[in-house]
């Protein structure tokens, strides 16, 4: 597998219209911001997409848990949040994403941390643009995209 360079590409490389912001809220774990834009950019260009305004929060398992009970009535670990707050015809939204399940989930998975976190990131993309995951069918299409996107991106290997 390839080794992931120790720099990525400046957003403005990316050449995006839209904003995006990175906040890490998570007190020991973290992410380089610039590959949450190289990703989104890369969501957003393969699928055809304008992102006009998205939040990326990075976080723990226990604030993501307290957003997901706060927000959706449902008191269990996740992965990733999404939600849209747009009208469609661009993406407008917000994700969360929990560095500890990335941490702790990714050997399980055979893949690093940074590996696991992006996956994260851009199955909470993939959701804002309509992807579900809640059938068998629709959790492989997901998982394919993530794995486009992540090659694409230079995360993954070939």
């Amino acid at each position: 597998m390839e080794t992931p360079p120790d720099h990525w590409p400046d957003p403005i490389d990316d050449a995006l219209e839209g904003e995006i912001t990175v906040s890490i809220a998570h007190q020991q774990l973290d992410l380089d911001p610039d590959l949450v834009w190289h990703l989104v950019c890369q969501v957003e260009k393969g699928e055809g997409q304008r992102i006009r305004q998205l939040e990326v929060t990075l976080m723990s398992a226990e604030q993501l848990r307290e957003m997901n009970r706060a927000w959706k009535n449902a008191d269990y670990d996740t992965d990733v949040l999404s939600f849209s707050l747009g009208d469609g015809t661009a993406i407008d939204g917000e994700i969360y994403v929990s560095l500890d399940f990335a941490l702790i989930h990714c050997h399980t998975y055979g893949a690093t941390y940074i590996e696991e976190a992006c996956r994260y990131i851009v199955h909470g993309v993939l959701h804002l643009l309509g992807y579900e995951d809640d059938t068998p069918k629709g959790a492989r299409i997901m998982r394919r995209k993530e794995d486009q996107y992540l090659r694409s991106a230079g995360v993954i290997g070939t």
